[in-house]
């Protein structure tokens, strides 16, 4: 089985390359969603660090208040200190459940892949890029942001960079500035490459 590492930085559209993966049959870990998991399974640890204003009326942790702490600061680390390694231990766990039920194929979608050290487990790694101007009308679309906010969560993923990946075979670098069906036939090319077959 193909363990593929789905990477890039904030709003460069890495979801839309997952769909195009899951539209062929190949199962997603998104390790945003595992976070998301994670964040409230361990919510007193990030309450405790954090304090309790990041709670909502509800006693959930609010990750809008959260990011407004963190983000451009360096509390970050510290989030990602109790995070990251449940996410990673959760991620291991999914790959070998799709490798015992005999996936040709598992997706690993993480903007953090090499800062979680999740690269390493990967075969081939997707590298996906787009320009700032298209980043920043998807982050205001779908997140609402000012432009200082989205520049503060671009500063805080300096080090996503193609270059740092360590992947065990290849980094495929793709460029997201443009329409859908470009990302269709830029997928349909990698699985040719990586001789990824599947149903068509």
């Amino acid at each position: 089985m193909k363990v593929i590492g789905l990477t890039g930085g904030y709003c460069v559209g890495k979801n839309q390359y997952a769909a195009e993966f899951a539209a062929r049959g190949f199962p997603i870990i998104d390790v945003d969603v595992l976070g998301h998991e994670i964040l409230d399974e361990c919510k007193e640890d990030v309450v405790a660090r954090f304090g309790p204003a990041i709670r909502d009326e509800r006693g959930s942790i609010d990750r809008k208040r959260l990011g407004a702490i963190v983000f451009g600061s360096d509390s970050l680390s510290d989030l990602e200190s109790i995070l990251h390694p449940h996410m990673v231990r959760r991620c291991v766990e999914l790959i070998e459940d799709y490798r015992e039920s005999s996936s040709k194929a598992v997706i690993v979608n993480a903007a953090l892949l090499h800062r979680m050290h999740l690269d390493v487990l990967c075969d081939e790694v997707c590298f996906i890029t787009a320009n700032l101007l298209v980043r920043y009308l998807r982050c205001k679309k779908r997140d609402g942001l000012t432009i200082r906010a989205f520049i503060r969560r671009i500063n805080a993923q300096k080090d996503i960079k193609s270059t740092l990946v360590e992947s065990a075979s290849h980094v495929y670098v793709m460029d997201n500035s443009c329409h859908r069906g470009i990302i269709h036939r830029q997928v349909d090319e990698l699985c040719v490459t990586i001789g990824l077959d599947y149903d068509r």
